[in-house]
């Protein structure tokens, strides 16, 4: 159905609050994952960084780390560039959403360094959105299917707000020793289907949760990432892990009212 989208989320932590996942789901998966993760041995921290093959992609690399829409993206942040290991990566997303109406993207060979890092490293798309006016109370509203539409602040003073659809890149994080995936989730679950984990990314080194990009509240809580069985990107093929059902497609909607005054000016 072109109006649902499919849903793989993760089963084997306390679930949050959503409207969405039906009242039905399967309790008894639910306590089973419960169980299976808690049996787990204690998670011990590894660099998710390859040397040997971030070495080797260093030409790849260099043609993206000066591009524009990654250093506006990256504004504020510590990063670098480099290939990971998406086995070892923590998710702090809890659902990854699916169109099966929607054309998948071809999997590139595991060892085809070019058409991955073309994967990883995105071209910027132009938002798409409806744009609805309401001249009586002076509101703009933006509609989309995008879940990362946003308004974003500018140092142009031509154009100080900017639509923004979302990053392109596969982005990774290092946080408290321990090592995220920060962005670029459907493109690693479906890379991971292929057999293929070893990517180039952005690689982020956060210092706080907001800068890790987890603070969202549909997002694992801080204590659960940073416990002794944390959720794994990898964790997301498993089905013994993973509850799976169907719910309709969110519309993200922005709105902006714009005011004017007018007051004295002040010394």
């Amino acid at each position: 159905m072109e109006n649902s989208v499919h849903i793989r989320e993760m089963a084997g932590w306390p679930l949050d609050e959503d409207e969405y996942r039906p009242t039905t789901y399967d309790r008894g998966k639910q306590a089973r994952a419960q169980r299976l993760v808690a049996q787990r041995a204690r998670f011990e921290p590894s660099s998710a960084l390859l040397e040997v093959e971030t070495a080797a992609v260093q030409d790849l690399l260099a043609q993206h780390a000066s591009r524009s829409d990654l250093l506006a993206e990256m504004t504020g942040l510590t990063w670098s560039l480099g290939v990971v290991d998406l086995r070892r990566l923590i998710a702090f997303q809890r659902r990854i959403a699916t169109n099966p109406s929607r054309p998948t993207l071809p999997t590139p060979n595991v060892d085809d360094w070019q058409a991955l890092t073309a994967v990883s490293f995105g071209l910027s798309r132009p938002p798409e959105y409806e744009m609805i006016r309401n001249p009586d109370t002076n509101t703009i509203v933006l509609r989309s299917c995008n879940p990362n539409l946003s308004l974003r602040l500018f140092e142009d003073l031509s154009s100080p707000v900017q639509v923004h659809a979302g990053s392109p890149f596969c982005e990774v994080a290092q946080y408290r020793d321990r090592w995220f995936l920060r962005d670029g989730y459907h493109r690693a679950y479906d890379l991971l289907r292929a057999n293929i984990f070893r990517i180039p990314a952005v690689i982020v080194y956060a210092g706080t949760l907001e800068e890790l990009g987890a603070t969202q509240p549909w997002f694992f809580s801080e204590e659960t990432l940073l416990s002794s069985t944390p959720p794994r990107v990898i964790d997301f093929l498993d089905d013994a892990l993973v509850l799976e059902y169907n719910r309709p497609l969110l519309i993200k909607t922005i709105s902006v009212r714009i005011e004017e005054s007018l007051a004295p000016q002040t010394p």
